[in-house]
Order: structure tokens, then sequence, then C-alpha cells
């Protein structure tokens, strides 16, 4: 007797009872959503730990403020990726924090300074500022200040001119916390000729303490704030070591059985070779990859936005291909670490981008900080960002798989002659729908997995022994991994 839940046994009223069912239907697939993680500023309209959709960049200046960090992840963001869904976790300020700041200071001689053009450039964003012939420092000052403030609150800093020292300016950074140590300020990034008699010293950004508080913001915990949507992909704009501890443990949560939703966090570090592998070596976490910028004019958090918009989409596509050579448009890269360092690095938890001559960058290798065993032994099994995701995604295929085809069924050990129609899971179907998605799906239509024998081979499958409602299986995938190295030897003949 076929098995049909939707029409009564007990019927006698003539007719004809056709039931639709589309649970065997559904092919799957689904559009990702990504969470930029950042501060906002108090004249963005957004409440402070509440996950906002993003429905355009104007939108996110408005929530989160001009000049914001999340504004201007999310205008990194959607440069390079217009597909996938966007939502916003906004933190305020630490109000115990301090903003970082720099200064400009200018000298000129008694004559003044030439006429010309002098280009500044806040992380990466340029600035041109008239020199008048004759101009003195504090004239070239003040023009600094008003050429600074006419590009608009895109700019990262506000600027004053010194109130005691009138030649030199100061740039204080919009947003309290150390993420304002990261903004890169200089002259001439592209070689352009600085006005005669113009002297410029420039003081990096600095001083700047005080994040938000990662786990707890507004007495509200990261688990708390995440609502029940799953954010595969996370632009994380800060760096601190505590908020990046706070979101790993968030991560293996979202990550284990009980959630079965993880995600892959996308964030920087800017720094020469020995601060990078030094951040590196002191963390462990294999859902967060940290691409090391070098010191290099683009901010760590628009970097964050720039290369999860770059790789959620390819892993996304496709998790084991080789992310090696994305494009990362709007990253500017100057100088970048030697071969030498960028290889060390790549053992220290630290991901790698490649600086074209003209400064366009894109990604070379990009792995988890994910280095160790709890014992302390080292441990590549989750080397790559690729890992995470592809175990992630074959663990969804199954598990949906399965509910669309066993889903209010009965168990049995085994098919003991049972009437074709009725609706019976035995141990020998769940292994079957195991092996079948294996081969059709994961190795030959995604092209995931490979060795199909071998998983045939080590495959289990039981029902449990005291709950037979239950059915347990160990499985061995074996997965494919991106292409990086070619490694081989040229052994040269002058003769045969």
């Amino acid at each position: 007797m076929i098995s049909n839940p939707q029409v009564p046994n007990a019927l006698r009223y003539p007719g004809a009872y056709i039931a639709i069912d589309g649970s065997q239907a559904g092919l799957g697939g689904d559009i990702p959503a990504v969470l930029l993680v950042g501060q906002k500023l108090a004249t963005g309209t957004a409440p402070v730990a509440e996950i906002t959709r993003v429905a355009s960049v104007q939108d996110a200046i408005n929530k989160a403020g001009a000049g914001s960090m999340l504004a201007q992840m999310a205008a990194r963001y959607r440069a390079v990726d217009q597909a996938l869904d966007l939502y916003m976790l906004p933190y305020a300020d630490n109000p115990a924090g301090v903003a970082a700041t720099g200064s400009i200071t200018l000298a000129t001689p008694v004559a003044g300074a030439s006429a010309g053009t002098l280009v500044l450039y806040i992380a990466g964003r340029p600035v041109s500022v008239g020199i008048s012939a004759g101009m003195t420092a504090a004239q070239a000052a003040t023009a600094i200040v008003t050429a600074i403030r006419a590009v608009g609150a895109d700019i990262p800093v506000v600027v004053a001119v010194d109130a005691v020292v009138p030649e030199t300016v100061v740039l204080t950074a919009r947003h309290k916390g150390t993420c304002g140590n990261n903004i890169d300020l200089r002259l001439n990034l592209y070689g352009e000729e600085k006005p005669a008699g113009l002297t410029v010293s420039i003081a990096a950004m600095a001083g700047g303490t005080g994040d938000p508080a990662p786990s707890i913001v507004e007495g509200v915990g990261i688990d708390n704030m995440l609502d029940g949507r799953w954010y595969r992909y996370i632009a994380l704009g800060m760096n601190d070591a505590a908020t990046l501890a706070a979101w790993h443990v968030e991560s293996q949560d979202r990550y284990s059985t009980a959630n079965q939703a993880g995600m892959r966090i996308f964030t920087a570090h800017r720094g020469n070779f020995t601060t990078a592998a030094a951040f590196g070596e002191t963390k462990n976490y294999e859902h967060i990859s940290m691409l090391s910028l070098g010191i290099n004019p683009t901010s760590t958090w628009e970097a964050a936005a720039i290369v999860c918009a770059a790789a959620a989409p390819r892993l996304y596509n496709n998790p084991v291909q080789s992310l090696e050579g994305t494009p990362l448009p709007g990253m500017i890269g100057q100088k970048y670490h030697f071969w030498s360092d960028a290889n060390s690095l790549l053992f220290k938890g630290m991901s790698v981008m490649q600086a074209a001559r003209d400064g366009s960058c894109s990604i070379k290798r990009l792995v988890s900080m994910y280095r160790f065993r709890p014992d302390g032994s080292t441990d590549d099994a989750f080397l790559d960002i690729n890992t995470a995701e592809v175990m992630e995604r074959i663990r969804y295929e199954q598990r949906i798989s399965s509910i669309q085809r066993f889903t209010g069924s009965a168990a049995a050990k085994s098919n003991e002659g049972y009437r074709p129609g009725l609706r019976i899971t035995t141990v020998e179907d769940v292994r079957a729908h195991l092996l079948s998605l294996y081969k059709n799906k994961l190795m030959q239509e995604f092209g995931w997995v490979q060795n199909y024998e071998y998983y045939k081979s080590t495959l289990l499958v039981e029902q449990d022994p005291t709950n037979p409602s239950r059915f347990n299986f160990a499985d061995q995938p074996v997965l494919l991994s991106p292409y990086y190295i070619l490694a081989g030897v040229a052994q040269f003949r002058k003769a045969v």
C-alpha cells in the first residue's frame, strides 16, 4: 500500500483525491548572507548591537554615519560584489576609548613656497592642496585643512590647525580605538611632485586605544546579536586580539553540530613582517583568515571588506578551487613582503596577497589562523580557508538531502520484505543514499571530493542500539585541495 498521509484511509465519499507533495522536488540553492562587523558613528541611525540589512551604500552611510568604518566597508564591499545579500552589525565606540591622532608639519623659506600642488593620501584617498607662490607654512597648513574638509566625510579623519603651532595640521581619527592607528598618511603615492620650497613632515597616526567590548555590546553577547539567519561570510572591521578571540569562539559554536551554520571570517592586519609574524603566532583560529597588508595605504577595515567581497562569491561557487589571482579591487599595494617573508607568514596563520607594479592587488593565498592542536603539536588540517568551507558544504548537502528523503518514515534495521510503497528507512537505505550523494553529486557534479572506492569501503552505517529511531554513520570524504604549487626539476643535457 502506497503511503499517502494527506488522504485519510477512512474515506468512503466518492471522488478523486490527489495530494501534491513537493518534498522531493527541491534542488537546493540559496543566496548567502554576508555580514559586515564594525564601528558606527553617533550620526548613524542604526541601533547598536542589532543586525540590519544594507540596501545600498547610501543606506549604509545613513545607518552607520558618513565616514564611519561600516559605511566605508559597505562601499568597498559593493564595489567588488553586488550579488550576495549584505548586512551590518554596528558597534559603538568605546566611551572610554581614545581616538588616534597624527600630524602634518610644514616649513617654508622666508620667501615662501613655490606654486604647485601638494598631494596628500589619507588611507589611500588623494587630497590635492593648491599651494600658491609665496605661501607661508601657516597658510599652507590652513590650505591643507580646507582641502581635506572639501573632500567630504569619506576621509576617516577630522582635521584642524594646531591651536599652538599654526604650521601644524592635526588629524584625529573619526573613531576611538586602535583602528585609527592603522590609517595611512603619506605624500605623493604615485610620484607626484611636491611644490618647491615646501617641507612636509608627517607624524603617523598613533595613540588610539580602547576598542569596543567584543563579546558584549550594550549587554548583548555575540550569540544573541546574530539572529536566526545563516551568515556564511563575515568581514570583521576590528582586528584587536580580544575581538578576534570572541569571534573565534562564536565561529566554533556556529560550526558545531548544534548549529551547523558556520562562518568564514575575513579581516586584515597592517604592519611589517616582524609585527605580522608576531601577531599570527599568537592566534589559532580555524575559521578566521587574516590578510597581512604590509605597510600599504588601504585601511584594515576596508581591506577586510575587499577580501571578503572577493573571496565569498568564489568560495560559494566552488569551495575547493584556488583563490590565487582573485583581484582585490580598491586595494593599493605600493610595497609588499619579500617572497621569503610572505612564505614564512603562511606558516604563521597570516594570509598574503600579491601587489603588481601598478599598485593593483590580488589574492596570493588565503589561509586560516589555525596552526596547532590543543596539545600544541603542529596541525595543518584547516590550513586553507577552503577546507572548513567545503566540509561545511558537504555536511549541508548530507543534512538537507537526508531530511528531504527520510523525514516522515519509519526506521528498521533491514528490509525484511516490506511491501513497496511503505515509507520505511533501513541501514542499507541510508548507506545507499550517502554513497549516491558522494559519487553522483559531491564528486561527479560538484567536483569537491575524490576516491569513491575508498569512501565506500570506509563508510559505516548502523541503527543505534539504544535508540532505534536513530541512524549513526561515520564517513571519510577525501577532499580536493586548491592548486597552488608546481615543483619540478629540469635535468638538461647537451648531447644524447
